[in-house]
């Protein structure tokens, strides 16, 4: 179901978007939902960038924490551990820790 939405543009970007539905040979309104399409995707995008980053920075700091605490476990590849925490598909197959699989987040 679509919608009819009343939207006010600087003339120079209307001219724009006139320009290139003329171009590609489709309505306005068709060069505006593209847009929105894009627009929508791009965001989403960057939320969900921000989201590993912030799963990233959360595993540094635990990494980080037990690397002062003395308690990592010897033999443990903290890269490997950094991997895991964030989904990296070149995690490779689960790790041991303590003598027990985790799963990977997926």
């Amino acid at each position: 179901m679509a919608a009819r939405v009343t939207i006010t543009l600087p003339e120079d970007v209307l001219d724009r978007l006139d320009t290139i539905a003329r171009e590609e040979g489709v309505a306005r309104s068709e060069v505006v939902r593209e847009a929105a399409a894009h627009y929508l995707t791009a965001h989403a995008t960057r939320a969900e960038a921000d989201a590993r980053k912030h799963a990233v920075d959360d595993g540094i700091v635990w990494l980080e924490g037990l690397a002062m605490s003395g308690s990592a476990a010897p033999g443990v590849d903290s890269l490997a551990v950094l991997r895991e925490l964030r989904g990296d598909e070149a995690a490779g197959t689960p790790l041991e820790h303590d003598g027990r699989r985790s799963e990977r987040r997926r």
